[in-house]
């Protein structure tokens, strides 16, 4: 009963530091937004990024990074927080459905990939499924 104790007061510890909350349209595209500032598209890139499907450029894979950052779904040091990732996505696909593609997609980079590489890679495994197309549904277009 002690362990038990123990473990469930560490659980809800680590729930109680986990202050994230999952992002609203407005808030997604303000980011969006402000990494555009940051890291500006040429019209050729704002197209792809209608669609969610970018290049393999500095500048996308350098404003992948900022976006995922600010959002608060990717850390340089850590990499990916696969449990907020998944509450984010919950409105536009089963929630089985999203914690399969993003553990798929969100890697440890054991390449030792430079952060930019690393976020740009997982962009494109999620680019792949289902949840691009839903999740503009939600949010928009710039």
């Amino acid at each position: 009963m002690k362990y038990f104790i123990l473990i469930l007061a560490a659980v809800v510890l680590a729930q109680a530091q986990d202050d994230w909350k999952i992002k609203s349209a407005n808030e997604v595209n303000d980011i969006r937004r402000e990494c555009h500032k940051e890291h500006p598209f040429n019209e050729e890139l704002q197209k792809h990024e209608e669609v969610l499907r970018f290049p393999d450029e500095d500048v996308v894979r350098n404003y992948e990074v900022c976006v995922f950052t600010k959002w608060g779904v990717f850390d340089p040091e850590t990499g990916f927080k696969k449990d907020r990732l998944v509450r984010q996505f919950e409105p536009v696909l089963k929630r089985e459905e999203i914690d399969e593609i993003i553990g798929r997609c969100a890697d440890k980079n054991e390449q030792g990939s430079p952060v930019d590489v690393w976020v740009y890679r997982f962009q494109q495994c999620v680019s792949r499924s289902e949840i691009p197309p839903n999740f503009l549904k939600i949010i928009g277009k710039l």
